[in-house]
Formats: C-alpha cells, sequence, structure tokens
C-alpha cells in the first residue's frame, strides 16, 4: 500500500473521528435541551403545588375552626337540656329552645365562620331549632332549605351513620328549587354514634372561597373528600370533569397528570381530604413547541458548521502525518539493519524510561521469536503490624534470588532482573504461557512461606512476537499488577479484570463523612466509614482502588481540618498514620490504621471546638434563647461594638456556617419537637418558631430534613 493511499485512509478516519465527536456533542445537546424542559415543567409543578398547599391549609385551618363551634354548641348544657326533654316526649310549647336560638344566632353571626346558619335536629322529634328559631323539619327543609339532593329523608339517614363528623357535598338551597337567590352551601354536621341528636353547620361556599383564595381570584380548585366524594368546586361553570386515572394512580404519581392540555396538581391534607387544582394552559404546548423548533434550527446549523469545520482540521492534519509516514518507513528499516532492541540495553532504557545500572540488563539473543514477561511487584509488610527483622533491601534480594532460580530452572534462556526496588522482570522466550502459570503455582507455595515479609503478585503478559512491543508488554504486566486483591497471599494474575475502575466519593458520602468529621464524632465518623471497606473488599476491589478511597478520604479530612484552621505543626500526629495507610496490605490494616487516623482527626477538631470564644457563644446563646424572635445581626453587631461584616466571617470562621445558616438551624430543629409532640397545625408551628411566611417555613424545613412538614409529622406519628 503506497503512503499515498494510507494518508487518504488517515484522512478518512480522523474525518469519521470529528463526526463521531459531532454526534456525542449534538446528543448532549439534546440532553441538556431534555433535561432544560423538564426543569421548566417541574418549576411549574412545584410553583403549583406550593400554592395549592397553601390554599389547602387555609381551607384546613377554618374547617378546623367550624368543627370546633359544632362540638362546643353540640356540648353545650343547653343543648344537653333539650334533648333530654325531648326523649321525655314534652310539649313542644314546654321545651327550652330560646337559648339555644341565642347561641346558633351569636355562632353564625361570627364573620370569620363564614356559617349563614346551624341546625339541631332531632331522631325522634320533628323539630328543627336554628338561627329563626324553632320548627318543623319539613317547614325547614321544604321551605328556607329546599335543595334536592338533601331532602328530610337524607338527614333522617344520617342518624344511622357511624362518623362522629361528616363535610357533605355543596348543594344549592333556596326557598323552592326554582330560587333565583339560592345560596351554594356545604353541610359540616356532627352526630356522634349514640346520639339522639344531630347538629348541621350550613357553610356559605361562595363567602368562603372567596376569603380563602383572595390572592388566587381565578384559581379552579376542586375539594374531593376521604371516600372520593366530591365536595365542591369553585368554578361551578366548569363542565370538565375530572379523570378516572386521577385517584387510580399511587399517592407518589398524583401530584401531577396532565391530560389534553390540562394540568392537574393533587394536595392531600392529613384529613385524607384532597384538594386539586386544575390548571389550563393552552400556550405553554406553543411554547414548548417553538423552543423546540428552535433547537433543531441551532442543531442543524451547528452539525453544518462543525462538519465544515471538521474537513478543513481533517486536511490541516494530513500534511504533516504524510511526513510522518516517509520517516516511519525509514525508522523501521533502520531498526531492521540494527540490532534488536532486547540486545541493546541504552535503546530499551530509553524506550521504557527505565533507570537501571548497566550491568543488570543481559544481552538477550534470538530476540525476534515469540516471547512473554512476568512482572513481578513487591508490598512489604509494614512495621507497623509485622515485626520485620529485615530492611526492605534485604527482603529484595532474597526475593530475586528465589525467582530468578525458579525462571532458570523452569524455562532454560529466561532473563530476570530488577527494573525498580520493588518490581522484578523475566523475560521467557518461545510462547510457554502454561509452563509459566503452572512455575508461579510452585513458586507461590515458596513465597508464602515468607509471606511475614511482604506479599508478591505475578502478572502473566500475552505471547508478542517483535521485540518492538516490548514497552507495550511492560504496560500490559504493570496494569494487570495493579489488580491484586488484598489478600495475604501470593496473587498470581493471568486476565484482566472487567471490572477495573477508581474510586470516588460520592455527593452523599462526601457530605456525610463532613458531618460528623465537622462535628468531631470518632464513634459516628468509624461506624460510617468502616462499612465502606468492608464493601470494597466484598466486591474484591483492589489494591489500586483502596489506595484511590484513602486518599480521597484523606483529602476530605485535610479540607475539614483547613476549614478550622488548623495550625500545621498541630498535624505531626497525622504524618506517622499517612505512611502506614500507605503500607497496609490487608484489610484488617486498613480498619487498624483508619480508626487511630480518624481518632487523631476527631480530637483535634474536638480541642479546635471546644476553644472558648466569647463572641461565639455571646451570638449561639442569643441564638438558642431568642430563635423566635426577629433577630437581626446587625443588631448584634452594635451590641457587640463589631461591623456586621466583620461579625458575620468571625463566626462562619469560627463555626464553620453563618449567622443565618445557625438560626435556621435553631428553628427547624425545634419545629421538629413541636411537630412530634404537639398537635398544632403547620402554620401555627411556623409562626411560633419565628417564620411569618409559612412558604418560607415549608422551604427551609424541607431543605434541612429531606421532607416537608406534614411528611415528617406523618413519618413520626
Amino acid at each position: 500500500m503506497t503512503i499515498f493511499s494510507l494518508n487518504k485512509s488517515l484522512f478518512r478516519h480522523v474525518l469519521t473521528s470529528f463526526i463521531i465527536l459531532i454526534l456525542i456533542f449534538s446528543s448532549f445537546s439534546l440532553l441538556i435541551f431534555w433535561m432544560l424542559k423538564s426543569h421548566l415543567r417541574s418549576e411549574m409543578i412545584e410553583q403549583n403545588h406550593l400554592t395549592l398547599q397553601k390554599v389547602a391549609e387555609r381551607y384546613q385551618f377554618q374547617l378546623d375552626k367550624i368543627r370546633e363551634a359544632l362540638f362546643k354548641q353540640f356540648t353545650d348544657k343547653d343543648v344537653i337540656t333539650l334533648n333530654n326533654q325531648v326523649n321525655l316526649k314534652k310539649d313542644a310549647e314546654s321545651l327550652t329552645t330560646r337559648p339555644i336560638v341565642l347561641d346558633i344566632q351569636s355562632i353564625v353571626g361570627d364573620s370569620e365562620l363564614y356559617l349563614d346558619n346551624m341546625i339541631l335536629l332531632f331522631r325522634s322529634a320533628n323539630l328543627a331549632i336554628n338561627k329563626f328559631g324553632p320548627g318543623t323539619n319539613q317547614e325547614l327543609f321544604a321551605g328556607l332549605y329546599v335543595s334536592k339532593p338533601y331532602p328530610v329523608s337524607y338527614w333522617q339517614s344520617q342518624f344511622q351513620r357511624t362518623e362522629n363528623f361528616v363535610l357533605h357535598p355543596a348543594a344549592e338551597f333556596g326557598a323552592t328549587q326554582a330560587d333565583p337567590t339560592f345560596k351554594t352551601m356545604i353541610p359540616y354536621s356532627i352526630k356522634p354514634a349514640l346520639a339522639d341528636n344531630m347538629l348541621i353547620a350550613m357553610i356559605d361556599a361562595d363567602r368562603l372561597r372567596d376569603a380563602m383564595l383572595k390572592e388566587y381570584p381565578n384559581l379552579d380548585l376542586t375539594i374531593v373528600g376521604p371516600g372520593q366524594d366530591l365536595i365542591y368546586q369553585t368554578n361551578r361553570s366548569s363542565a370538565a370533569k375530572l379523570p378516572e386515572t386521577l385517584f387510580s394512580s399511587p399517592p407518589t404519581e398524583r401530584a401531577y397528570l396532565l391530560e389534553k392540555g390540562i394540568y392537574y396538581v393533587d394536595y392531600q391534607n392529613e384529613d385524607s381530604m384532597h384538594f386539586i387544582m386544575r390548571v389550563t394552559n393552552p400556550d405553554f404546548a406553543g411554547k414548548i413547541l417553538r423552543l423546540d423548533n428552535l433547537m433543531i434550527i441551532l442543531l442543524g446549523i451547528s452539525i453544518f458548521i462543525a462538519f465544515v469545520v471538521s474537513i478543513f482540521f481533517s486536511k490541516r492534519i494530513n500534511n504533516p502525518v504524510r511526513q510522518l509516514l516517509k520517516e516511519k518507513g525509514q525508522i523501521q528499516q533502520e531498526l531492521k539493519e540494527q540490532q534488536s532492541e532486547l540486545t541493546n540495553y541504552h535503546f530499551i532504557n530509553k524506550l521504557k524510561n527505565i533507570n537501571l545500572e548497566s550491568g543488570e540488563w543481559p544481552h538477550i539473543q534470538g530476540t525476534e521469536e515469540t516471547y512473554t514477561i512476568v512482572l513481578y511487584e513487591l508490598r512489604y509488610r509494614a512495621a507497623a503490624f509485622v515485626d520485620v527483622p529485615l530492611s526492605k533491601e534485604q527482603i529484595s534480594q532474597s526475593v530475586g534470588a528465589q525467582l530468578k532460580q525458579f525462571a532458570d530452572e523452569t524455562i532454560p534462556g529466561s532473563h530476570t532482573f530488577q527494573i525498580e526496588h520493588h518490581q522484578f522482570l523475566s523475560v521467557f522466550p518461545g510462547n510457554e504461557r502454561d509452563r509459566i502459570i503452572a512455575m508461579l503455582g510452585q513458586l507461590k507455595q515458596v513465597l508464602d512461606q515468607d509471606k511475614r515479609y511482604c506479599l508478591v503478585t505475578a502478572a502473566v503478559s500475552s505471547a508478542f512476537e517483535h521485540s518492538i512491543q516490548f514497552g507495550y508488554a511492560y504496560r500490559q504486566v504493570n496494569e494487570m499488577a495493579m489488580q491484586a486483591r488484598l489478600l495475604d497471599e501470593t496473587q498470581p494474575i493471568t486476565e484482566f479484570r472487567t471490572d477495573r475502575s477508581t474510586y470516588v466519593l460520592t455527593l452523599s458520602q462526601e457530605q456525610e463523612l463532613t458531618a460528623v468529621l465537622k462535628a468531631g464524632k470518632e464513634q459516628e465518623t468509624l461506624d460510617l466509614f468502616l462499612p465502606w471497606l468492608q464493601e470494597l473488599n466484598h466486591k474484591e476491589a483492589s489494591v489500586d482502588v483502596f489506595r484511590h478511597m484513602t486518599l480521597a478520604v484523606t483529602d476530605k479530612a485535610k479540607m475539614v481540618l483547613e476549614h478550622y484552621k488548623v495550625q500545621t505543626e498541630a498535624l505531626w500526629q497525622l504524618k506517622p498514620l499517612l505512611l502506614q495507610l500507605d503500607e497496609c496490605c490487608t484489610l484488617a490494616e486498613y480498619e487498624i490504621t483508619f480508626q487511630a487516623y480518624f481518632r487523631a482527626v476527631t480530637q483535634i477538631i474536638r480541642e479546635k471546638k471546644e476553644a472558648n470564644d466569647p463572641i461565639v457563644d455571646r451570638v449561639l446563646r442569643v441564638i438558642h434563647e431568642q430563635f423566635a424572635e426577629d433577630l437581626s445581626l446587625d443588631v448584634l453587631a452594635d451590641q457587640l461594638n463589631l461591623s456586621t461584616s466583620y461579625l458575620s466571617t468571625y463566626i462562619k470562621e469560627k463555626t464553620g456556617a453563618n449567622f443565618m445558616e445557625h438560626l435556621h438551624d435553631r428553628r427547624v430543629s425545634n419545629a421538629k419537637e413541636l411537630l412530634h409532640s404537639t398537635d398544632l397545625n403547620i402554620q401555627e408551628i411556623s409562626i411560633q418558631v419565628g417564620y411569618r411566611n409559612i412558604s418560607s417555613f415549608n422551604r427551609m424545613f424541607k431543605n434541612r430534613t429531606g421532607s416537608s412538614p406534614g411528611e415528617y409529622r406523618k413519618t413520626k406519628l
């Protein structure tokens, strides 16, 4: 094949590579665009969900007030007295009803309850008492409050129910069914299981809606009871029904449902009531479509420009490559005329960049034949774990002699030499892989007798046919040797492992490790970290992976120490432990060393944190005692005769967190106690711990606990 044709082939390969890169980057662009659309959609979901949650909490708070008023009136002594009189079948004229009528008028007159009337019914008497006075059931429900869903028979049937409180679906009530001045009301009744009377609060649904939705007058809200019965809809003119799949989906998937351009946001409160917001946004699909079209146009233009540039650079690479190909042919011709690389020490030394004494490289004959190499890597046992009476040089000489003896006896003509203080290399002529592996099995028995001094890893290369491949062969066995595991024995390695990887701490692991280190808690640090070591060992991770893990963990500990401004002279006790970590050969040695290392690190951090600082103590004491008040860093700075910026920086340097982070942590901590130990609703708790805005409270609580206040209370209960 001519140089010209090779050059053309290279041009095609380079251009193909550029095209592949273009496709990869285009895929990344599409992925980023998809993530952007998902983010926009998620933002819309979150905004609608927060709005719905706020409205739902307002409704729940109002219903709780009405329930409290119902219970208080139902258990009033006048109602109990009247119930006894009815049970004794006294004459209607002798019944004491006036105090009850006055109480009902007082309750209905409370503008904050949004009630139109309150009605007291009896099972055994045709008596209905409301704000207008006593009367019969027919006079009330067939004259004043006429409603097709709620005739007299409906309320008589309610005496058979078992629930104490029932929120009935909204309906239209008027003097007649054709009354143009009808009102939409939501009946809310109380009737204990053994009671002979029932108290009904007629909630004015429209007034309640105007009060609850004063910030969102156009909100399309639907309230559904625990039994999935429709309680109330703010938009009665809407003919749209709730989709059937809304309640058939799991609770975690009901938060947001898209159906024919209509978006449904569902929020379930603590009483299992569903508040469903219907959002119609016809422009959203059009905006997304326009965004898609713009993305396609920009992507097409970018690909075209990238393709043109790829052709330009591919042609520019051609010119120097043509000269390189010519020189390559000349070099190959020179190599054929000269001695083989394996017989020339200086050439192989330059190829591998190995610094050796000239006497250690023997002349190898017949180097153009097939050959196999074996790399022996020694891991010396640390004196901290094993009493080793010999130096590393003595151990290396002894092991090297054994390796050379076995190699010479097994395959004559082999050559064994030392290339590093902890590495030996054997070159075996021919393709004798099976004999080499058998030799390593015998060698293992001998080396394991001295495993208290060092552990040996033997990596066997593939068979190579040309001396010019020697550099590649060395890199191959060097990478294979890195696959050794934490085993207390000699390890022959003959194949590459498919799961080779480095170790990187995940984001959650970094956060957890940083948190326990900053707290200076030794046992919690060990409880967190030691399972990571054991998991790596269970996955048969290599020595190289354990070294990467050690580096990642010690770097994180170093960052924490730097964060607390620990002086360099205070770190002297960590230096021997870091050196000891480099010499660990087994899992037990790693566990022992890391226990000592974390003990020293946490001790340093605790000593640093325990140093008394009057300024920090004053600020933290004020936060602890006055967290529910409107605290200001400016006021504290004036009291301490310091500037606000200096005090903020000072607190951050001394404690690792700024003033507002300490304040939010204290407030959320107190809120968790109230959610767990009291029956206060979320809005009351928000105000009690210092948040006047419930949205801010929900956001801060979720940022620090991972769940909303309502979810946290459910989990604890």
